[in-house]
């Protein structure tokens, strides 16, 4: 039995639930095994064993490079991914080897069903899981991330960068991508490629001087510092 896992990127806009539910419903009408999880990302930063779990299914989810990039970090290799976040509903279940002439009637029904349970998902607004991962198949290893990231998140382990401690990265805040010249750094859940692992160039326009976006990330950091200082 086919295998398909979707991720509903619950805290995020970019994947449309509706969209899920479709794709979950004519997946499970074609007999295959459908499983929706809540934030691929966050079960990837902490290894999950659900994680494991996937290797023999196919992921259905966003950019093919970021969720590639993920499973690497949680170490698994060698998926089938499609992209939900820019192929139609009609597109993925094409790809899926589903037969539409063969839908049944009671589609909707289970429609229905599918996004009672992703209303059910919670939804960690500015708290959901965010940090990099790095396509190593054109990392040049030069260590720019490292010396710019002032939140530890980079390490050097055995000659290679290493994403070592993604719960420190600030949500929300892609910059050391900016400074990557091989364009190696992915985050997920941004809003432009290559920064999100997608194909175009829609952020080489604003690609910024490293020492300014530096010292914007670490004024940021100390004024968050500050804060919560003064809160404790």
């Amino acid at each position: 039995m086919m295998k398909i896992t979707i991720c509903a990127c619950s805290s995020r806009t970019f994947i449309d639930r509706a969209a899920v539910a479709k794709v979950a419903a004519a997946a499970q009408e074609a007999g295959m095994e459908v499983k929706v999880v809540s934030d691929l990302c966050e079960l990837c930063e902490n290894k999950s064993k659900e994680v494991q779990e996937m290797a023999d299914s196919t992921i259905v989810a966003c950019h093919p490079r970021a969720v590639k990039s993920l499973l690497a970090y949680a170490g698994v290799e060698g998926v089938t991914t499609l992209n939900l976040r820019s192929l139609s509903v009609e597109e993925v279940i094409e790809a899926l080897g589903v037969n539409k002439s063969q839908m049944a009637e009671g589609r909707n029904m289970q429609v229905d069903k599918w996004q009672e349970q992703l209303e059910a998902m919670p939804r960690k607004l500015g708290e959901d899981a965010w940090y990099p991962t790095l396509d190593k198949d054109v990392c040049a290893e030069c260590g720019k991330c490292l010396e710019f990231c002032p939140f530890g998140v980079y390490e050097m382990v055995e000659e290679r960068i290493r994403v070592v401690h993604p719960q420190n990265c600030k949500n929300n805040c892609p910059a050391c991508a900016r400074t990557c010249p091989a364009s190696a750094i992915i985050f997920p859940k941004y809003d432009r490629s290559p920064i999100n692992g997608g194909e175009e160039r829609q952020e080489s326009a604003i690609r910024l001087d490293s020492k300014e976006l530096y010292a914007k990330t670490l004024r940021e950091k100390l004024a968050s510092r500050k804060i919560k200082l003064v809160t404790e």
